[in-house]
C-alpha cells in the first residue's frame, strides 16, 4: 500500500510539473511541443537538474540558478497539489481505470482552475475536451442513470446561466456556464444540488475574507471557475454521505 502510495505521489508530481508547462503556455499550445522549458527571465534552457519536480525548487532555494530571480510559487503548489490530489483519488478508487479517469479529469480541471485565477478567463477548449471526456466516462463506469446526469448538467449549468443572463456578464462569464454543465454531469443529481450550493458558499467566504483584508471590494469581480472546481471535488469527496444524511434528516421531520 505505502509503495503504491509512494509511485502514485511521484507520478502526480511529474504530471503536475507537466500541467505548469501548459498553465504558463497555454496561449501557444504549440511550443509546448517545440520549445523546451527555460528561465521565463534570463530565458536560459533549465538544465535535467533544474526540472526535478518540487525538489529542484527547493535545492535552488526558489530561485533561478543562473540569474538569480524568484521562481514563481505556482510551480511548487501545482505540483504538490497535483500528487494530493493522485493520492486522494488513490485512497477513494485505488488503483482502478475509474482512479485514471478522474485523475485525468481534474488534471485539466487544475489547469483551468489556475489559468483562471491567473487571467479571470476560462480556456473554452479546455472546458469541452472535459466535458467529452465526463459524458463518455461517466457512461462507461454507470455510476448513475443518463437522466440523473442530465438533471446535474441542467443543475450546475442553468444556474450559471441564469444569472450570466440577467447581469449580461458582469456577474460570472460564459465560460462558468460551460463549465458548471461539464460539473454538474461529473457529479449527477442530487449531488449537483450540494455541488452548487459548495460553489457559491466557498465564493462567499472568499470574497468575505478578501474584502475583510481589504484586498477586493464589493464591486470587484472574483473568478468562479475554482469555487466550481473545488466544490466539484469536495462533492465527490462527501457529497454521497451529505446527500444521504439530509434526505435521512428530511424523512426524520
Amino acid at each position: 500500500m505505502i509503495i503504491y502510495a509512494t509511485i502514485v505521489f511521484v507520478v502526480g508530481l511529474a504530471i503536475g510539473s507537466f500541467l505548469n508547462v501548459l498553465i504558463f503556455r497555454i496561449d501557444d499550445l504549440e511550443s509546448v511541443i517545440k520549445t523546451r522549458s527555460h528561465c521565463p527571465h534570463c530565458k536560459k534552457v533549465l538544465s535535467w537538474f533544474e526540472l526535478i519536480p518540487l525538489l529542484s525548487f527547493i535545492f535552488l532555494l526558489g530561485r533561478c540558478k543562473d540569474c538569480k530571480e524568484k521562481i514563481s510559487i505556482q510551480y511548487p503548489a501545482v505540483e504538490l497539489g497535483t500528487a494530493g490530489l493522485f493520492l486522494l483519488l488513490f485512497y477513494l478508487f485505488g488503483i482502478s481505470w475509474q482512479m485514471v479517469f478522474y485523475a485525468i479529469v481534474f488534471s485539466i480541471l487544475i489547469v483551468i482552475f489556475v489559468y483562471d485565477i491567473k487571467k479571470q478567463l476560462i480556456a473554452d477548449e479546455l472546458t469541452w475536451v472535459t466535458l467529452i471526456l465526463v459524458v463518455l466516462g461517466s457512461w462507461y463506469f454507470g455510476q448513475f442513470s443518463i437522466t440523473h446526469m442530465l438533471i446535474g448538467g441542467l443543475i450546475c449549468g442553468g444556474v450559471p446561466a441564469l444569472l450570466v443572463l440577467i447581469s449580461k456578464e458582469k456577474w460570472m462569464g460564459s465560460g462558468d456556464i460551460k463549465l458548471g454543465l461539464m460539473c454538474g454531469l461529473l457529479v449527477g443529481y442530487p449531488r449537483a444540488l450540494f455541488l452548487l450550493f459548495s460553489a457559491f458558499v466557498l465564493g462567499a467566504a472568499i470574497g468575505l475574507i478578501y474584502m475583510t483584508l481589504k484586498k477586493k471590494t464589493i464591486k470587484d469581480s472574483l473568478p468562479f471557475a475554482p469555487f466550481l472546481i473545488s466544490a466539484a471535488l469536495i462533492t465527490l469527496v462527501f457529497g454521497e454521505v451529505i446527500v444521504r444524511w439530509y434526505l435521512g434528516y428530511l424523512s426524520i421531520l
